[in-house]
């Protein structure tokens, strides 16, 4: 069990206050529980008593309203206590939720793109829920049910040192066994953690991949090992919870060994202890061991959000990543990058206005080279540099201040088209949203049009010139299209590349596209990259070139290795 990190990160999103009040509250709610548990069985043992002895001289009206305040002011307490835990809960997960955000955008775009199966989303919503509700699920009953105990194990104390020091062993054995439930309930629970991270690669990957198993007849096996993996996390849970109960059992024995204990030993002294205070003895006890018989439930509480603390850790830096300081021309450059599927090395600058043309067929590296200048694909060898500091070192949205990449299938939300234009411009109004449209041929497409589940609502060309259209509104230095022509007819893709060039007349547009499709640009490229055959030019054999942005003129080339 190690809820330390949890501590801290929780210590640094609550509000003081609020923490301090609700468990406050919790405490004289389980207090005033417990002593309306006790005064109520001396009560009405008291008054089988006395009716016994017909003794006409006792006032029941002091107890019973006694009784009657305690059952009030825990009814009370418990209803302000629980205002207090889910206004701390609500203001925290907002704090943590915000805080992991910046903390996300820290992270560089290779950590960023293997996050991209669900990771980073489960964080900011079930590992922030896990730690934001450590005031309300554990914090306050767990001080409740400590300080509870203390204070019933005092009294005994105090009334019978012997009867005390029994409780004291009885107490010992339930932490023992709380000890040692807890330890089967984490292994199973990891074992169900990794049985469950299994089972969304499985589903994942069987949706991205559905139309290829439905063509492929595969659908039966991928539901079969779908079918495998969550029985595997139902058997692990079951395990888990059957540990839980096992441990919650054990609990309950001992409270019935130490209620036994109490009521023994109480008429044992009997002389000197009226009935009706044994009586109320052993309910006191009953109220403090149905507070601790809690304590399985509350360990694993506070181990499941020490892990996920953990995992947020690398989001919750407070330290801010200071960005390095930019000219006022970005400058990406590649130096000895090797080109995919080719022994070449791609050394070339980009600065400033300028197509530059990566070819080749399909699966000749196009994707691959473009997902390396942008950072998000590793490279074998070679360097990406932004002013002078390695790509995949910068964080995400430092990258993003100067290079943005449109991918062949590029993600799409459920939500209108302004909307996915307002996640590259937020503040744009509307007629800039429809100008951006008008850039890339959708002016017909009216702004509150839904695109549906990833875009399932547009045709393809529709979706590929949607996200193009996101990408000129950030207007950024350096743009990279992945066959952004795939699925337009000739003259809408000439139209598109046209319009493109003329919105964004500064930056350096890196254009991936198959060699049937160089004759769309109504420009000559400032340079070509050939992928996927013999080593050449935009105009025949390639030889070591080099680029200077300095005197105005592009010049990329690959060179052969040697």
């Amino acid at each position: 069990m190690n809820g330390t990190g949890a501590w801290r990160l929780l210590r640094t999103a609550a509000p003081r206050r609020a923490l301090l009040t609700g468990t406050l509250l919790a405490v004289a709610a389980e207090l005033g529980g417990a002593a309306l548990l006790g005064v109520s069985g001396w009560f009405l043992a008291t008054c089988a008593v006395v009716t016994l002895q017909a003794n006409t001289t006792w006032s029941w009206m002091y107890p019973s309203g006694a009784v009657r305040t305690l059952a009030l002011a825990r009814t009370g307490l418990r209803y302000l206590e629980r205002l207090v835990s889910h206004r701390t809960l609500l203001t925290t997960t907002v704090a943590l939720r915000t805080r992991l955000a910046r903390g996300a955008a820290r992270l560089t775009p290779r950590e960023l793109r293997g996050q991209r199966d669900g990771t980073l989303l489960t964080r900011l919503t079930s590992d922030v829920e896990t730690v934001a509700g450590l005031p309300a699920n554990v914090c306050a009953p767990l001080t409740a049910a400590v300080t509870t105990a203390c204070l019933v194990e005092i009294l005994l104390l105090w009334a019978t040192p012997l009867l005390g020091a029994a409780e004291l062993v009885v107490w010992a054995a339930g932490l023992t066994c709380v000890r040692q439930a807890h330890r089967r309930t984490r292994a199973h629970l990891r074992t169900a953690a990794d049985a469950r991270s299994a089972l969304r690669t499985v589903l994942l990957g069987s949706r991205a991949a559905f139309d290829e198993l439905r063509c492929l007849d595969a659908v039966p096996q991928a539901r079969e090992s779908a079918t495998t993996a969550m029985a595997a996390v139902e058997s692990a849970e079951w395990a888990a919870a059957r540990a839980e109960r096992l441990g919650r059992l054990g609990l309950r024995l001992l409270a019935a060994a130490g209620q036994a204990a109490v009521l023994v030993t109480a008429l044992c002294a009997a002389p000197r202890q009226p009935v009706a205070v044994v009586v109320g003895d052993v309910l006191l006890m009953a109220a403090g061991w149905e507070l601790l018989e809690r304590l399985p439930r509350l360990v694993n509480l506070l181990s499941e959000a020490g892990d996920a603390a953990g995992r947020l850790a690398p989001l919750a830096a407070e330290e801010p990543l200071a960005s390095p300081r930019r000219p006022t021309a970005p400058v990406l450059a590649t130096v000895g990058l090797p080109l995919p599927g080719s022994s070449a090395a791609l050394t070339s600058t980009l600065s400033g206005a300028g197509p530059l043309l990566v070819t080749g067929p399909n699966g000749s590296g196009k994707s691959t080279l473009l997902g390396q200048l942008a950072g998000r694909i590793p490279a074998p060898r070679g360097t990406v540099v932004l002013d002078g500091t390695p790509v995949h070192e910068l964080p995400a949205r430092v990258v993003a201040e100067t290079v943005t990449l449109v991918e062949a299938d590029d993600w799409l939300a459920d939500d209108t088209v302004a909307a996915n234009l307002r996640q590259a411009a937020p503040s744009a109004d509307a007629a800039t949203l429809r100008a951006a449209l008008e850039a890339v041929g959708l002016a017909a497409l009216p702004l509150g049009t839904p695109v549906g589940p990833g875009g399932r609502l547009l045709s393809h060309g529709q979706r590929r010139r949607l996200a193009i259209a996101r990408a000129v509104l950030r207007r950024p230095p350096v743009l990279l299209l992945d066959e952004p022509t795939a699925g337009l007819d000739r003259p809408t893709a000439e139209a598109l590349l046209t319009a493109l060039f003329r919105a964004l007349p500064e930056t350096s547009v890196v254009i991936a596209l198959q060699d049937q499709d160089l004759g769309l640009l109504d420009r000559p490229p400032v340079s070509v990259v050939h992928l996927g055959g013999e080593d050449r030019d935009a105009t025949g054999p390639a030889g070591p070139v080099a680029v200077d942005r300095g005197r105005g003129a592009v010049r990329a080339a690959a060179a052969r290795a040697s």
